[in-house]
């Protein structure tokens, strides 16, 4: 695991983010704040990124049986007053599973998304809006097909979230019954490693015998493409309908619940983008460019609140250092952009250093 310090300076354009709220402590773009009408600022210094992992491997059969188990503090709700003396914050679980030849069960990243493109940064994310993050109990089996190609399938929780046109808040609806099935292709070329994965679901609401169900489907597309000893690019591309939950922490909805129209269940069209170069100025000391963009694509029928989520885009530019084994000294900046349906914006402006040695 590792031990991680983040000191974070924010400013906000447009409003201030509520006490407690996790968009102080990363780049959170739903939390960005947007009709205030006033600017606001604030620091923070926070060890909640600080991680746990044990993992095994028993020779079982002539193969090894793996299991991981892994702990962080970074999602977990903050204590009330919990910054005035012992700063306590509960363990939250991110990952447990147990892997044995090509089959993996238990709590793992979503086979949709490709976790070996996200970019080095201070953030607990990065390029959040841009890029489909999920963990979650799955069931995966991966298989080669030849030197450079492996086809992974997985069935994995499903869950529907869903607004309301009048209301932009997300509920969860608990109400599905068949799982999220999602295939994957990746591909390592002599030029770089590359990923195409998709998605099936079905979204289901219902409430004392009535609602709805749609189909919704993705497509993510990805890459990591050496530049050189020391430097690569990174990208993803992901569109879909009714994706919203497994884009940028659920930026918007699956789908809008018009309970009021017919208790018609519509899905949302998303486009979600990141690219990131890398520089590497010398083995110890390197850099990194992003830049995130997501578009929600709302369905017609309804009379729509002006503030649903709409459009999400910034960067950020780092500056890491690493002055010994396990050591990494990073300096951030980045800019962030909020746009609801309405057309009213709000900014995020941030300076954030992280300290991190790994164990």
């Amino acid at each position: 695991g590792f031990v991680r310090l983040n000191v974070i300076a924010s400013r906000y354009s447009d409003g201030e983010v509520a006490v407690g709220g996790l968009g102080k402590e990363f780049f959170l773009p739903q939390q960005i704040p947007v009709g205030g009408g006033f600017s606001s600022e604030d620091l923070l210094f926070s060890a909640r990124q600080t991680r746990l992992v044990v993992s095994t491997a028993t020779p079982v059969n002539g193969k090894d049986a793996k299991t991981l188990v892994e702990f962080d503090f970074a999602l977990a709700t903050a204590p009330v007053g919990a910054q005035r003396a012992t700063n306590p914050y509960v363990p939250t679980f991110r990952r447990g599973f147990i892997e044995y030849g090509g089959l993996l069960v238990g709590q793992e990243w979503s086979t949709f998304q490709n976790i070996g493109v996200l970019p080095e940064t201070t953030d607990f994310v990065g390029p959040l809006d841009g890029t489909v993050f999920n963990r979650q109990a799955l069931i995966r089996y991966s298989t080669p097909l030849s030197t450079a190609l492996t086809l992974q399938l997985a069935v994995e929780n499903p869950e529907t979230q869903t607004s309301l046109p009048a209301n932009p808040a997300l509920v969860d609806t608990d109400d599905d019954n068949l799982p999220d099935a999602v295939a994957r292709l990746n591909w390592k070329a002599a030029f770089g490693d590359f990923a195409l994965a998709g998605i099936a679901r079905q979204l289901r609401t219902e409430t004392a015998g009535v609602g709805d169900t749609a189909f919704g489907w993705g497509l993510s597309g990805s890459g990591k493409v050496p530049l050189g000893k020391l430097s690569d690019l990174r990208f993803m591309v992901t569109y879909g309908e009714g994706i919203g939950r497994y884009l940028g922490l659920g930026y918007v909805p699956d789908a809008i619940y018009g309970g009021a129209v017919g208790n018609r269940l519509r899905t949302i069209d998303n486009l979600a983008a990141f690219a990131a170069v890398k520089i590497g100025w010398t083995p110890a000391i390197r850099s990194t460019f992003m830049a995130s963009y997501q578009d929600a694509d709302y369905p017609g029928g309804f009379v729509l609140t002006g503030l649903a989520n709409e459009k999400s885009y910034g960067g950020a530019a780092n500056l890491f250092w690493s002055p010994g084994k396990g050591f990494d000294l990073g300096l951030e900046y980045r800019h962030a952009v909020r746009e609801l349906t309405s057309g009213d914006r709000g900014a995020l402006d941030r300076i954030e250093f992280a300290f991190k040695y790994g164990f």
